[in-house]
């Protein structure tokens, strides 16, 4: 990213270390978010006149619920190989209830987006199926390797979100969506490392963990195209001329759908990556103030390890 720097430091360097413990449990607070996306109050379309952007976003928030869950279960099932070094330990259950904030957050706003005419429910059974199968692959690392894929994902997509003004005001300009979308990338950017460092804790080398990023991409991309386009097929009728301008007007000034966001995914390519080369951290210092100061967020406690 443009407004990220290379961070050549490991995050915690010392297992054992009570400050960097300390420090581990109090970098990843499970919060609370304050604003109910379920009272979202649009008539119809979350970006303005637009129905193919509103359906692209509707499908991602319908995708990370069950996404979330597959996330969570993938790292829990290697929790005994973290139980020796406290600092992973603590960040893993940190990771564990940000991630089900996350997804209990979400569904409520899918909830929500049904009521509005969004399939999301059948996105939600489709990345469910999908997940289910990745459960089951093998080797049985395989999982956590495509989680590690997802996390740095969606790693990028909150630096987009919390870095790129334009971008974030022209998708998420609704009341009750924009903080849900600041608060989950504040956090995704906190734990951005959990997923990788317990991949590589478990012993995955290089070729497992690109095969788990090519499960990943695949998964995702064939998911959310289809779901996007079968939405989008089942209102041909709806759409007009006027609105196609409209996405493509719109998919000039963002940058999720956009050429540097292919760029900064494919750097996960690189033998040697690690997701804090690129450090976040001024990101998630200012927009975890930003919110607290909107009282858009509480903190609560972090897990105990």
């Amino acid at each position: 990213m443009t407004n990220a720097t290379l961070n050549t430091t490991p995050r915690f360097s010392t297992p054992t270390d009570p400050a960097a413990l300390a420090e581990a449990r109090a970098a990843m607070p499970v919060r609370q978010l304050m604003v109910n996306p379920a009272e979202l109050t649009t008539d119809r379309w979350l970006v303005d006149d637009d129905p193919y952007f509103s359906h692209f976003l509707a499908v991602l928030s319908a995708v990370f619920p069950r996404g979330e869950d597959f996330f969570v279960e993938s790292v829990r099932r290697h929790r005994d190989a973290v139980k020796d070094n406290p600092v992973l330990r603590a960040q893993v259950r940190a990771f564990v209830g940000q991630e089900a904030m996350h997804g209990r957050q979400h569904r409520a706003l899918n909830e929500r987006l049904q009521t509005l005419g969004y399939p999301t429910e059948h996105a939600d059974r489709a990345i469910g199926r999908a997940c289910d199968r990745i459960l089951k692959l093998r080797p049985n690392t395989l999982a956590v390797a495509a989680t590690a894929a997802a996390e740095h994902l969606t790693g990028v997509f909150a630096a987009v979100v919390l870095s790129d003004d334009r971008t974030r005001h022209l998708l998420f300009s609704q009341p009750e969506v924009e903080p849900l979308i600041a608060w989950h990338a504040l956090e995704e950017l906190e734990h951005k490392n959990v997923a990788f460092d317990v991949m590589t804790t478990v012993g995955v080398r290089y070729p497992t963990r690109i095969a788990g990023f090519l499960v990943t991409i695949s998964m995702l991309a064939t998911v959310v195209t289809q779901q996007w386009i079968a939405a989008l097929i089942g209102m041909h009728s709806e759409l007009t001329w006027k609105q196609r301008r409209r996405f493509i007007h719109n998919l000039r000034r963002q940058r999720l759908l956009h050429p540097s966001f292919v760029i900064e995914t494919l750097k996960y390519l690189r033998p040697g990556f690690h997701p804090d080369d690129t450090n976040t951290d001024h990101l998630v210092r200012q927009w975890r103030a930003r919110l607290i100061n909107e009282g858009a967020i509480r903190e609560n406690r972090s897990p105990a390890a």
